[in-house]
């Protein structure tokens, strides 16, 4: 990882001194509800699989997906983490540049620099988003190569339409388009966003999404990809073989079948958004996007204080934050948050609440003392 990741306590509380188990970790946008507990139970019941190899072509996982999408599972590949197939695609299907719109998620970049791809990179740095609907006809100017876009886009949350995807894809026969939709399981109503159904039909389009944030089982490593049969062939000759393992396989098939855990999870998530963000709005100096998915977008209004800044105050009360200043487009000004349980948010909103507070106070007095001393 060239530009940095979410999620990181290890490194954080090596760095810091902190015991792991205590961290409340915000960074990494992974479900607060944990993994479903069938999962749990099943991984229990199958461990003297571990003595077996797995199944290199992920036959049982990849039918339970293309039953989901729907599609055939001959138009999916399984990955170790969506970040494999990131990683797999500009190195099988060879473009000459790869197209990135600025900010967004950093292993994009680093997943097409690794396959020696020029990276053109289109950035918003103005601060208005959101970013992904006002960049698209910019693309225009771009006559060959891949795109990536992130949809939910990752940092800022922003969505964008899937006939406006569709409008690119179909415009644009001599590109290669790769949509990401990590995020797209916390979605509401996202058949009006999501192109997955339509990858299996189209010959330059691939969807990637992935297992490990919605189903709560990051260190599982799992993701997928759905594409037509003959874009599946190329990168299928670049595939790595073995790459995942049969506890993740297991965990992926209960989990994509469990549709009560689904329904759970997105009114939950639902409710905890509005409440982190409402309570987000309510601290002075700082200004929240409104968040679609399970993660919020905080830009400060304060000269006194950056991202880091506050990530070391926080860090001190083991909240670990997400500083997005070495996201492409934004500055030691923004920092993301994910949406965890309402005791975990109610805790980082008082601390955010004081630190700003104090901030302020300190700036006033400051200011105070100036004027007193050039009165006098």
């Amino acid at each position: 990882m060239l530009n940095g990741h979410g999620g990181n306590i290890n490194q954080l509380c090596n760095k810091y001194g902190l015991n792991p188990d205590e961290i409340i970790d915000f960074s990494a946008s992974i479900n607060p509800l944990g993994c479903p507990e069938d999962v749990q139970k099943i991984i229990w019941e199958r461990f003297d699989d571990i003595k077996n190899y797995p199944d290199s072509e992920c036959t049982k996982l990849r039918k339970a997906i293309a039953d989901k999408v729907p599609c055939n599972d001959s138009n999916i590949i399984v990955g170790n983490g969506s970040n494999e197939l990131f990683y797999l695609i500009p190195r099988a299907m060879k473009p000459k540049q790869g197209v990135l719109l600025q900010p967004t998620f950093s292993e994009f970049k680093d997943a097409l620099s690794n396959a020696n791809v020029e990276v053109v990179e289109i950035v918003n740095d103005d601060g208005n988003f959101p970013i992904i609907n006002t960049n698209l006809s910019s693309l225009t100017n771009i006559e060959d190569g891949m795109v990536f876009l992130c949809n939910p886009n990752n940092p800022t949350g922003q969505l964008t339409l899937k006939k406006d995807i569709l409008e690119l894809v179909n415009g644009n026969s001599n590109r290669l388009i790769v949509v990401d939709e990590a995020f797209m399981d916390f979605v509401d109503d996202d058949e009006k966003y999501s192109v997955i159904k339509d990858a299996p039909l189209m010959d330059n389009l691939i969807v990637v999404r992935s297992l490990t944030k919605f189903y709560g089982f990051p260190g599982l490593r799992l993701g997928y990809l759905v594409a037509n049969e003959s874009n599946i062939n190329k990168l299928m000759q670049f595939k790595e073989p073995w790459t995942v393992n049969t506890f993740a396989q297991i965990a992926g098939q209960v989990a994509i079948n469990d549709v009560e855990f689904a329904v759970n999870t997105r009114q939950y998530v639902s409710s905890e958004k509005a409440f982190l963000y409402n309570g987000l709005t309510k601290i002075k100096s700082i200004q929240p996007f409104q968040p679609s998915v399970n993660f919020v977008l905080v830009r400060i209004h304060n000269t006194e204080i950056t991202s880091s800044g506050i990530q070391d105050i926080l860090i001190k009360d083991n909240i670990i934050i997400r500083d997005c200043s070495n996201f492409i487009g934004l500055s030691d000004k923004y920092f993301r948050v994910a949406v965890r349980t309402r005791k975990e948010n109610q805790k980082l909103l008082s601390a955010l609440n004081l630190i700003m507070r104090d901030i302020i106070t300190e700036e006033t007095n400051r200011r105070g003392y100036v004027q007193e001393f050039v009165a006098r």
